[in-house]
This record gives C-alpha cells, sequence and structure tokens, in this order.
C-alpha cells in the first residue's frame, strides 16, 4: 500500500514552497499556508458509511459521473449509504468511482497491492441482470485493468462475478470466474461482498458473498451464501498490475440499475468480524 502523505513532505502551492517545521506543523514562506487533503488517510485504511459528507469528499468518480449520490438507501432500510442510479441497454455499462485523498485532483493518491476489500451492498428492484461490488487493483489509463468482484442479481441466476474492469472511461467488464447463486438475492435486502487480493509472482484473489441475519440491517451478524469464488491464474491477466487503487461499482446488462453501498472498507477484521457464539 502506497499513500501520498501531506504531513511528511515538502510541497510546492502557488509560487511558495511549503516545508515541515519542528513537531510536525509545516509553514510556508510567503503568504501561502499548506492546506491538508480533504480526506486524510495517513495508513491507507479507510471505513465509509457514507455519513456526513464522505462522498463526494473521500472518493473522485472515474466512470459516468453523476450516478453516485449519498444519502438513506434505496431500499427504505434507513441507512446512510452510496447511491448508484442509472440505465444501460442490453450491451451493459458500468459506474465507478475511487477512494481519493484529495478528488480535487486527477492522480490516484493511495494505491494498494496485497488486502481485504469489501461492502454490503443492497439491490432496490429486480429487472434482468444489475448489482454492485468493490474494486481493487484499479489504474485509470486506457492501457491498464483492475479487477471487480460484482453481486448480481438475475431473478433465478444470481451471480457472485469476478471480472477486469477498463482503466477507460468506459470501465467495461470482462469475466473472469462466477458463482452461481441460484435466487438467493432478495431485492432490498443488504448482502456483504469480500474479496481478497494477494499479490506478488502470481495473483491470487477470493471471494464470498454473504447474506445478513437480518436482512434489513447491513451491522448484523453474517453468514455465507454460494461457494467460495477462487481465481488463481499462471499470469496476471492482461492490462493488472500488482497495485492500485480501491473503489466501488455498479453494473447493469439491460436493466435498470439502483443498488446502494454501505460499510466499504479495506479493514479485514470489519469484513469478518468474529462468528458470535451458537
Amino acid at each position: 500500500m502506497e499513500v501520498r502523505d501531506y504531513a511528511q513532505e515538502d510541497r510546492t502551492i502557488g509560487d511558495c514552497r511549503c516545508h515541515r517545521r519542528r513537531g510536525g506543523l509545516r509553514a510556508c514562506h510567503d503568504i501561502w499556508a499548506q492546506v491538508p487533503p480533504p480526506c486524510p488517510l495517513p495508513t491507507g485504511e479507510f471505513d465509509f458509511d457514507f455519513a456526513d459528507s464522505q462522498y463526494p469528499r473521500c472518493f473522485r468518480d472515474v466512470v459516468r459521473t453523476g450516478a453516485f449520490t449519498a444519502g438513506e438507501d434505496f431500499g427504505g432500510t434507513r441507512h446512510t449509504s452510496l447511491n448508484i442510479a442509472g440505465t444501460a441497454g442490453a450491451g451493459g455499462l458500468t459506474w465507478m468511482t475511487m477512494v481519493d485523498q484529495d478528488p480535487t485532483t486527477p492522480a490516484a493518491d493511495v494505491v494498494f497491492a496485497s488486502g481485504t476489500v469489501c461492502a454490503d451492498i443492497l439491490i432496490q428492484r429486480f429487472n434482468n441482470n444489475k448489482g454492485a461490488g468493490v474494486v481493487a487493483l484499479y489504474n485509470q489509463d486506457p492501457t491498464k485493468k483492475g479487477l471487480a468482484l460484482i453481486l448480481y442479481d438475475a431473478g433465478n441466476t444470481d451471480l457472485l462475478t469476478l471480472a477486469t474492469v477498463a482503466g477507460d472511461a468506459n470501465g467495461r467488464l470482462t469475466p473472469l470466474v462466477s458463482v452461481r447463486l441460484g435466487s438467493a438475492i432478495a431485492e432490498n435486502n443488504w448482502y456483504r461482498v469480500v474479496m481478497t487480493v494477494t499479490v506478488g509472482a502470481m495473483l491470487e484473489v477470493h471471494g464470498q458473498a454473504y447474506k445478513h441475519k437480518t436482512g434489513t440491517d447491513p451491522n448484523s451478524h453474517i453468514e455465507a451464501i454460494g461457494a467460495p469464488l477462487t481465481f488463481g491464474p499462471t499470469a496476471f491477466p492482461i492490462g493488472v498490475e500488482n497495485q492500485g487503487e480501491e473503489g466501488i461499482i455498479g453494473s447493469a446488462i439491460g436493466a435498470v440499475e439502483n443498488s446502494s453501498v454501505t460499510n466499504f472498507t479495506n479493514v479485514r477484521v470489519n469484513c469478518l468480524p468474529p462468528v458470535p457464539p451458537a
């Protein structure tokens, strides 16, 4: 994981060179002052429930801006969420936003390698094939790609799908492997998707979908649904690198996208809390 450390670096602001003072305080020559990023993430860890102004303060939209809004979830469970709304034809569309300390600049300033990322997903109503999920190893470059783990509501053919996602303005998906979930996904209920990525000489990805003990409460205990998803290729998929950004994705195929996301975090213990005693 690499974080752009605003607290430790010298920096030029306008015509002024900023530097550190003793005690970690900073000063600028001339009239300029060092301004911290809108969303400081000094360790790279994050845990968003989308209360207050977490979106858009901590996110940079990268595919189809304007689809994301923060507020209560679409399902009426009264949880603060990031809501994704859009319409896709038969060819399918995606919508994506990335975690960013300073969304006012285009550069990626928090990138990760191995780790776990997860979120709770709610899909408001069924029509065709749509869902949402999490993204890792994403690089915003037309020649590069990232990895997306998406939970799809598709009637009797629900899926948990791992795909590559293009780093261009369209964010096209190429499925790698899927786990069939039958008709396990109920509308207006919360489900957790967890993706763990291990990078090194080889790439290894593990994914799992979970239901909540109380479907309308994304903070209730979780129970796995479907088989574990595993992906261990002999080489990285073309365009996927060994580090990149993490974010949220919505996806729809011939459908109206209306999904909500909360509890988006890369703190593993928050993704997979201890199992309560029986």
